[in-house]
């Protein structure tokens, strides 16, 4: 899995109060305007006053709001001041359908008894959605109030309709808060726009290794919301030369705070293409089968970290000239079968700031080969992290990547640390080196030279954005129990182009110099001058 770190932008939400302005006298329904009956004189003598219904706040904290009207005689109009300070504060943290009422009573040693009403939300109400199901939407709004239970506020309910509206089937949030049918409730009115949940997506690059064809055409179908209930389908199919693959992958939420539950089928058919090894009729066929839950531990508009648990099955079996083969180092059987199942315990971070993204992902993985010259249990460590800061020069972005992955055993060949590469060390073919243990780290720094927009496809304000990215790649790796890889380290050091067509059509092409000599291959590929590309384009 690979850390993805997007743009973060926060997008407004409306929240209105159809009731008019939110003062102590429009807040709250009037249970008792006539508080001069607490005194047939007028003023009555408050040594104190005794509340019940508060649940927000402590007595304490309301108390010392009332300090002003307490040990002193107090007109009627004074004694209306003090159930509005109470309602008032209320209202400025938040919980505006909240306050106090001073009912009738007879005093008793001076003791004025209020009543706080702490104000719920009695209904949500969902229009404007047209696939997606408003139990969607109204399930994960009640979190704010923990379905009715805790007291409406208005700031904890804006934190998740600005969630919501961070989900990527939804366009964009309307809400109007109004007062119910009793006193201190409330109804809230969500308007919903939603957004396409399909989506189809080209890509084009030369991020495979040669050997199988290095150009590759790849065609992605997704629909984010297949059910209405935010469960998402996606179609991939990949084509090189000498490979063909395709991706099937499905996932449903099972809880409103988006845990969800994963099942994915991946095949690839392999042929080497290159000389002089294309004569050999190499082939290698692999099926996997997985299975993942994840769950958000803890999630707000700035911050998330996640766990997940994944089960991975994978067959493979390699051929040389029609014939079943094993090849060195691959952990196949003498048949040329590998047979392998993996169990991956996965933790994320991402903390989203104004001028700054830090992301970070590990992965434990503890596996199991059935059979084969690597049978046995193995264990390795996946480590990935990146930061990427605004800085004001030029208006420009650095980021900094570091990968690493340490393992207990000699691996087989599908969980080896692979370098080199468009997305690794750029500047060197496509997984130059393999290895056991390895770490990976990358310097860019991005500089907006130009806007280029396309009419017609370039329509948003950030759209047609052209940077120049000089960079800096390292990598290092080494094997456990067998030979190291030669060489064991490859860096360099190059300048990156990318060009953001709209949000979903985008091309880049970067040139990395090797600052460290490797041995060539027979048949030239333009990796060899360092040179690595990919187009994207989201048809809709």
């Amino acid at each position: 899995m690979k850390i993805k770190v997007l743009a973060y932008v926060m997008a407004g939400i409306s929240l209105l109060l159809i009731f008019g302005h939110a003062d102590a006298e429009s807040v709250l329904p009037r249970l008792d305007e006539n508080t001069n009956r607490l005194s047939a004189a007028g003023k009555v003598l408050c040594k104190g006053f005794r509340l019940d219904g508060n649940t927000v706040f402590s007595e304490e904290v309301l108390s010392a709001i009332l300090k002003p009207y307490q040990n002193r005689e107090i007109t009627a109009e004074e004694l209306h001041e003090a159930k509005n300070a109470i309602t008032q504060y209320y209202v400025i943290n938040g919980y505006r359908n909240s306050g106090a009422v001073i009912p009738d009573q007879e005093i008793k040693d001076g003791i004025i008894a209020m009543h706080i009403i702490e104000g719920k939300l009695s209904e949500i109400e969902v229009s404007g959605n047209t696939w997606l199901r408003a139990g969607y939407v109204r399930r994960r709004l009640e979190l704010a109030t923990e379905d009715g239970k805790k007291p409406f506020n208005i700031n904890t309910m804006q934190q998740y309709l600005r969630l919501l509206e961070q989900d990527p089937r939804v366009d964009n949030i309307s809400a109007y808060f109004g007062p119910g049918l009793e006193q201190g409730q409330g109804i809230l009115k969500v308007e919903i726009a939603e957004a396409r949940p399909y989506h189809l997506t080209f890509r084009f690059n030369n991020y495979n290794s040669p050997g199988i064809g290095a150009y590759r055409g790849e065609a992605e179908l997704e629909h984010l919301n297949l059910t209405g209930w935010g469960d998402s389908l996606s179609l991939r199919y990949g084509l090189t030369e000498g490979l063909d693959d395709y991706m099937l992958n499905y996932t449903v939420p099972l809880t409103r705070r988006d845990t969800t539950l994963s099942f994915k089928a991946e095949r690839s058919e392999a042929l080497v293409v290159a000389d002089p090894f294309s004569q050999l009729d190499i082939k290698s066929d692999t099926d996997t089968y997985s299975a993942a839950i994840r769950h958000p531990f803890y999630k707000t508009l700035a911050r998330e970290f996640a766990a997940g648990l994944e089960f991975e099955k994978r067959h493979s079996k390699t051929s040389l000239l029609d014939e079943d083969f094993s090849f060195p180092d691959s952990g196949a059987d003498t048949e040329g079968e590998t047979d392998f199942d993996v169990i991956r315990f996965s933790q994320e971070w991402v903390d989203r700031g104004v001028s700054q993204v830090i992301a970070a992902y590990s992965s434990l993985n503890m596996g199991t080969v059935d059979d084969g010259e690597f049978e046995g249990n193995f264990f390795s460590w996946l480590v990935q992290f990146q930061w990427l800061r605004r800085i004001e020069p030029l208006n420009s972005q650095i980021m900094v990547s570091v990968n690493m992955q340490l393992s207990d055993s000699t691996l087989v060949s599908a969980e080896k640390f692979s370098m080199g590469g468009g997305t690794t060390v750029r500047g060197y073919r496509e997984n130059q080196i393999t290895s056991d243990n390895g770490v990976m780290g990358s310097v860019e720094w991005r500089i907006p030279v130009a806007t280029l927009p396309i009419p017609g496809l370039s329509k948003g304000t950030n759209d047609g954005i052209l940077q120049l990215c000089p960079f800096f790649d390292y990598g290092k790796g080494w094997n456990k129990n067998t030979q190291d890889p030669d060489p064991d380290q490859i860096y360099s050091a190059g300048l990156a182009a990318r060009w953001n067509i709209s949000k979903r059509i985008s091309a880049e092409v970067c040139w990395g110099y090797a600052l460290k000599d490797v041995s060539g291959s027979d048949e030239y590929d333009i990796q060899d001058d360092g040179i690595h590309f990919q187009i994207t384009a989201g048809i809709f």
